[in-house]
């Protein structure tokens, strides 16, 4: 890591007229050749030969092309750090190539008012030979080649565009020897930067991970403003991860909307009821069992009004009103909670039916009424004698006590109802999503070729509780962004992919909560060890000494005994290829300069001989 350091990709943020600015040349310019401030950069013969090659003029035009690209690929990789820093042109490279640049004008005293010595075509040659001899992995079968494109890629896109040929002869105006000295500073620091073959890469990662986490602070982050909303961090969450915890101690999601809603508060509200699992009990006020023989009419006064009404306009028999029982269980509901929810009536006596079908006759109130009612009675398979009867004069028949006394067990069943329907009637929202919290002020990157990069202020959604699978599916939801903070849910739903990236995320957010930082390169190594067999390996006794590896390498990490006598009962073979076996037999190990074996040239020592 000593030999990266902080290097500015202003590629990054230009727009689409910067980059022009910055990056094209016109040889049919009558201007072509001379500077901003007039003064010349490019010699007259040179200009001349620039303007009658239309070679040239398809180079720079190709080489603008790669810069536009460049730019695009820049953005999916810049997007990838930590959140909020998709804008940041800073990122770690190997050397500093424009310090190399300052050092060059200096050393070979480059004059800004004298024009370059060099050919468009001769820096363009030269800047690309020195991509093609960067190279890290060696070979030309296809994983060789992705591994090289994917370990030089960002460094070439730095140097195309510090040192393309528009910067190299009009901004720095470098002579051909100052251009081949940076360029072989440029190639020299970059062979200096490369992992040496046998370097203890593991160890160094371990290191750089363990250090922040003995700094930690076992705290629980509570959300300013939001009691019930807390996160595990610190050492707790830690140990969460990297033992990939089945049971998760503050389970949740981050759930981001569709840009095109993004930013509307009652589209976030929506989709915050849509979400947030919902029973009957959650909006419920208060619950009552009457006894209320009069079907038609009811015994309770501030009823009566929506029942007759119900009960003039429905196409009820007087046989159906006989099989209602005479107890009814009477449901008021929270008016602000309702509300709140953008629920209506009909959805809840929906449900109900649903759920109950015609054992169940629901009458309801209007959504716009002051006492929101559901009234529920027991439908009979046979008629009885209950309600619904009147005599000449129109007034209700109440019966004798034979006649009450058979409806007595409506009253029990209908208090197990109560209980049930409160407690374990769905109405809306996603199973285990128990809580859904509103975030406002979220900042979202956005990038708009004429205007650059911007901010757009975005609703986010915290829930307490994960259902990740069902979630991804509600309308309105970026499911490209939507994620959970149980690993071990991210890899059921996304894979194994998707778990490593959701892993370095939650490893960042710890990490970085209370100021520290750990270089990418470290994370990963860790990330690719939990991820690298195709699924979640803990590191503890439990995953890394369930692995294919040798007896002695799993002894020495935990349960020494056990892994001996499981070790010599099932007469497993030790093969001494790792550095902890050899360390414990005294042998040199297969680290450094001792991963090396030196083969003797037989022909060349005959032919010396």
């Amino acid at each position: 890591a000593v030999w990266i350091g902080r290097q500015e990709f202003k590629l990054l943020s230009m727009k689409r007229s910067e980059l022009e600015q910055n990056y094209s040349m016109h040889t049919s310019d009558p201007e072509f050749g001379f500077d901003m401030q007039g003064q010349p950069f490019l010699k007259p013969n040179v200009v001349d030969n620039c303007r009658h090659d239309p070679e040239v003029q398809l180079l720079l035009d190709r080489e603008l092309e790669t810069l536009r690209d460049d730019q695009k690929i820049l953005r999916i990789i810049m997007a990838n750090r930590e959140a909020g820093r998709e804008n940041d042109v800073s990122s770690y490279a190997p050397g500093n190539i424009q310090r190399v640049i300052q050092n060059s004008l200096r050393q070979f005293r480059i004059d800004p008012s004298q024009p370059s010595d060099m050919h468009p075509k001769d820096v363009l040659q030269k800047v690309n030979s020195l991509l093609s001899r960067l190279v890290v992995v060696i070979g030309d079968d296809i994983l060789s080649v992705e591994a090289q494109k994917n370990a030089t890629t960002l460094y070439q896109i730095l140097i195309r565009s510090l040192l393309s040929t528009k910067k190299v002869l009009m901004k720095h105006k470098l002579t051909e020897a100052a251009l081949d000295w940076v360029l072989g500073e440029v190639e020299a620091r970059f062979n200096l930067a490369k992992v040496n073959p046998g370097e203890m890469a593991g160890v160094l990662a371990a290191q750089s991970i363990g250090e922040p986490a003995t700094q930690m602070t076992l705290n629980t982050f509570h959300y300013a403003g939001v009691s019930a909303k807390n996160v595990t961090l610190g050492v707790p969450r830690l140990k969460e991860i990297i033992n990939v915890a089945k049971t998760v101690k503050t389970p949740g999601l981050t759930v981001y909307l569709d840009e095109s809603v993004s930013s509307d508060a009652d589209v976030a509200r929506l989709v915050c009821s849509m979400l947030e699992y919902t029973v009957l009990g959650d909006i419920t006020k208060l619950t009552e069992i009457y006894y209320d023989p009069d079907i038609t009419s009811t015994v309770i006064a501030k009823d009566r009004e929506f029942v007759k009404l119900h009960y003039e306009f429905s196409d009820e028999t007087q046989d159906d009103l006989r099989r209602l029982s005479p107890w009814v269980l009477r449901v008021e509901l929270n008016q602000t909670v309702f509300l709140e929810k953008k629920m209506q009536m009909s959805e809840i006596v929906q449900q109900i039916t649903n759920e109950y079908g015609e054992d169940l006759d629901v009458i309801k109130t209007d959504d716009n009424a002051d006492d929101l009612v559901v009234r529920i009675r027991i439908v009979n398979d046979m008629p009885t004698h209950m309600g619904g009867e009147v005599d000449d004069d129109g007034n209700n028949i109440i019966h004798d006590e034979d006649d009450v006394e058979c409806g007595q067990e409506d009253d029990v069943f209908l208090k197990r109802l109560e209980k049930n329907m409160l407690g374990q009637l769905k109405l809306r929202g996603i199973p285990d999503v128990n809580k859904v919290f509103l975030r406002a002020g979220a900042k979202r990157t956005i990038w708009n070729e004429e205007t650059g990069f911007g901010i757009k202020d975005e609703w986010v959604l915290e829930t307490d509780g994960t259902n990740l699978m069902s979630v991804l599916g509600v309308d309105y939801i970026d499911a490209t962004r939507t994620i959970s903070n149980d690993i071990v849910e991210v890899f059921v739903v996304l894979g194994i992919e998707g778990v490593r990236g959701a892993i370095l995320s939650e490893l960042r957010n710890v990490i970085s909560f209370d100021g520290s930082y750990v270089n990418y390169r470290h994370l990963a190594c860790l990330v690719d060890v939990m991820t690298m067999h195709g699924h979640l390996m803990a590191i503890d006794r439990h995953g890394i000494n369930r692995v294919d590896s040798g007896p002695l390498l799993r002894c020495s990490f935990e349960e020494t005994v056990d892994m001996l006598m499981d070790a010599s009962v099932f007469a497993e073979e030790e093969v001494l290829k790792g550095v902890t076996e050899n360390i414990m037999m005294g042998q040199l190990a297969r680290v450094g300069t001792g991963d090396m074996d030196l083969l003797l040239d037989e022909q060349k020592v005959m032919r010396d001989a």
